[in-house]
């Protein structure tokens, strides 16, 4: 039950990841009440791989896979930048963080997703939601 998408380091990109995950609902007959929650959290995967990782770059792609087991997607964004060090992320609801622009697509995913890993130096992403 995986299914693969790549897409190039466009933020406009993130259309086809909704439509992708939209014919993956309907082929497997997911429950649509669990859709939002799911796309939330792979939008902005794909927006820090865009971004953060590939920092814009075109030639680069963002690499995107969801597999189904029973009840549980586990969803894998991949991008081709040098990586990061989660454990440098910042907690944004902190007083000091709450007005800077970035950190909140991380915290979020940790919210929403049952588990998140980060591999390959920050790289590549797993999460899985239990739908």
């Amino acid at each position: 039950m995986e299914r693969s998408l790549v897409i190039s380091s466009h933020l406009t990109n993130i259309n086809k990841v909704r439509i992708f995950l939209e014919k993956y609902f309907e082929e497997f007959s997911l429950s649509r009440n669990s859709f939002n929650h799911v796309f939330l959290g792979i939008s902005e995967a794909v927006c820090n791989a865009i971004l953060h990782g590939n920092q814009l770059n075109a030639e680069k792609s963002v690499f995107i896979k969801l597999n189904l087991y029973g009840n549980q997607l586990h969803v894998e964004v991949e991008d081709e930048g040098d990586g990061f060090c989660d454990t440098l992320l910042f907690d944004p609801t902190l007083p000091e963080n709450i007005k800077c622009e970035n950190g909140r697509g991380i915290y979020i995913i940790r919210q929403i997703a049952d588990e998140l890993v980060f591999k390959e130096d920050g790289r590549k992403l797993y999460m899985l939601f239990t739908l």
